[in-house]
């Protein structure tokens, strides 16, 4: 028997804009997005998503020296790829 599990919940409470609480009233109205809550979720999450972006490209630059990619660099970096895909 397959068990279903969903995320905990907690409510939360947030004073908006009032131009900003009519857009999301119009939205959710018009079927845009199903409802507040899973509305700001999204936001949430892609917010997250985009810290944790910005956080691999600032620790990429953060790495080391820049290289500067010449006509091979591809070329080399797929072949590198290959043979280690192949251990």
């Amino acid at each position: 028997m397959a068990t279903e599990q969903t995320a905990a919940t907690e409510q939360l409470t947030a004073s908006l804009e009032f131009d900003v609480r009519l857009w999301i009233d119009e939205a959710v109205r018009s079927g845009q997005i199903t409802d507040t809550g899973a509305f700001i979720s999204a936001l949430i999450r892609d917010y997250q998503e985009r810290v944790r972006i910005e956080n691999l490209l600032l620790e990429g630059l953060a790495s080391g020296e820049p290289v500067a990619p010449d006509a091979g660099f591809w070329d080399r970096k797929k072949e590198a790829l290959r043979k280690r895909m192949s251990k």
